[in-house]
């Protein structure tokens, strides 16, 4: 995490809680604690720590916060959310390779006994029409 971002988080705590004071010493101690996450992440849980904490903040409120807020209500954790988009964006890479025409014709030679619709199709796909 850069230095200035966790600086900048932390003037906006200063500001949101008039009772919240940092000395150099205590920065230097959060920032060591702090620095694993990305700048993204701590963004937004000093964001949300501002929207949710009803108390001055301590280190294990910022970092332990999991919440994240849309539209000015809490939804649920960001590790969460994190693997859930993970999820939708592998599944949007994954490549199913193409069926082979001789599989699609086995699958319509049996969607056809179950349903009539797919007889006419099946016999395009056997002509080659299709």
């Amino acid at each position: 995490m850069l230095k200035e971002i966790f600086k900048k988080g932390l003037e906006e705590i200063e500001i949101a809680f008039d009772n919240f004071v940092m000395t150099k010493a205590k920065a230097d101690i959060w920032f060591k604690y702090c620095n694993y996450l990305r700048d993204d992440d701590f963004k937004k849980k000093i964001r949300n720590c501002i929207r949710g904490c009803r108390r001055t903040p301590t280190l294990a409120d910022i970092i332990d916060f999991k919440g994240y807020y849309v539209d000015g209500k809490l939804e649920g954790d960001l590790e969460s959310l994190r693997k859930e988009k993970m999820y939708q964006r592998e599944k949007e890479e994954e490549k199913i390779p193409p069926r082979s025409r001789k599989t699609t014709i086995e699958v319509y030679k049996i969607l056809s006994n179950i349903n009539p619709k797919y007889r006419e199709e099946l016999k395009q796909l056997e002509e080659g029409k299709k």
